[in-house]
This record gives C-alpha cells, structure tokens and sequence, in this order.
C-alpha cells in the first residue's frame, strides 16, 4: 500500500492524500520517500490530464516532519548515500513545484520539518484556522538544519529577516501567525472549507509559478548581499 493516494478526478483535479500506513502520523521516511518518488513519475505521465494538485493528509496532522529513528541510524559512512537520498526527495518537490500546474497545500494539521517543506513547495497553502495547530521548522532544537528546501524557500517567501527565527530558533506558529507572517494563503474553518477554498484558487490560477522562478524576483526586505541586510546579519 503506497504511502500517497493518488486520485485524479473527472475534473483534471488531482489529489495526493499523504497516509503512511501503520503510523498514527506522516514521517519522511523511506517509504514516504518511494511514494514520493513513484507519484512524482505518474504526475508526469498524466500531466496533460491535470489542471491542478491539491497535497493532503488522511492523518490529524498535516504532516509531523522526519523520521528520527531513521535519522539515528545515519552514520558517517552513510553520508554519500544519505546526501543522495535528501537530494532526490528536493528533485521530486522541484519538480511538482514547476509543472505549471497549480499545486495547494490543504493543511488539516500541523505541518513541522519536512511537513512545512512540502507546503512550501506548493504555489498556495490553506489551513484549518486551529490555534492547536503548529507550523514550523523545529530541526535545528535537534542540531539539525531543514533538509527539504525550506532554506530556500522560506527566506524567498517572506524574507530572510523575518524567515531568521524558524531557521536558527525552531520558531512554531499556529495558522493565524501564519497568515499574518505570509507563511499561509489563507485559513478555512473546516476540512471541507479548506478542500473548497483549494479547488477555487485552482480553477482560478490555471497556470502557476513560483515568485522565486519569475523574473526580476527580488528578495523580500532585500538579498543577503544587499548592504542593509548584510548589516543586519
């Protein structure tokens, strides 16, 4: 049983449904990274048949981050192998990142580590509006940096300055702090409400870029080699 369900629908509306089974919480582990990896080259076959990927969660939460039994058991020998392996699941993400269709994350839970990577990838993120929900990069309270693109990303999306505390400190913050710090697109009030608001900006923006992939894109409050910015670091 493959850890993403792939649904696509008689309206071109693709849904990939994260449920890792046999776990009460979705991990990136090295079945995630197969499903992954087998869903990636689907979408790819099918992809003059989608008009839009909404990613989702049949867990409580959206998606809880990396598998630290998996990671303990990396040790220096591994390094090569487990380099490739980070690199491969970055190339995946990428590649639904720059289909041109849109992709919307329906976040029905908190999304930490990995889980907020996989969003970011994504053109547009709706959460259910839920104060016991957390987004964040909690990696580095674990001596850890993220591994997924949310260095990238996440500086891109709302600048370095303000991306600072999820990426040195752990910073978590629930769906309104993240609509307020860009992080989010928009909040829903249910599940359904969130899959509707996901299906509505699809048939809305039926071609979808990144703003970091668009030209003349400039970094949010300015470039780490801008001089105001280099002050500040």
């Amino acid at each position: 049983m493959s850890a993403i369900r792939y649904e696509l629908g008689s309206d071109q509306i693709l849904t990939l449904t994260i449920d890792m089974p046999g776990q009460s919480a979705n991990t990136m582990n090295a079945a995630f990274r197969d499903a992954l990896s087998e869903t990636a080259a689907k979408v790819k076959e099918d992809l003059d048949n989608i008009r839009g990927i909404i990613i989702a969660s049949a867990k409580k939460t959206f998606f809880a981050g990396g598998d630290l039994k998996e990671l303990h058991k990396v040790t220096r020998e591994d390094a090569g192998t487990f380099e490739d392996m980070v690199n491969g699941l970055k190339s995946h993400m990428r590649f639904l990142e720059t289909t041109g269709k849109p992709v919307v994350a329906a976040i029905n839970g908190s999304a930490l580590g990995g889980g907020l990577e996989i969003a970011l990838a994504c053109h547009y993120r709706v959460a259910i509006n839920d104060d016991s929900i957390q987004l964040g990069l909690p990696e580095v309270t674990l001596g850890l940096l993220p591994g997924g693109g949310g260095t990238q990303r996440l500086p891109r999306m709302i600048g370095l300055e303000a991306a600072f505390p999820f990426l040195m400190e752990g910073k978590k913050v629930n769906p309104k702090a993240a609509l307020k710090a860009g992080i989010i697109n928009e909040l829903a009030d249910s599940a359904d409400d969130m899959i509707t608001k996901a299906r509505a900006f699809i048939e809305a923006n039926p071609k979808c870029q990144q703003p970091w992939d668009q030209k003349g894109f400039r970094f949010p409050g300015g470039a780490p080699h801008h001089p105001a910015m280099a002050q500040k670091l």
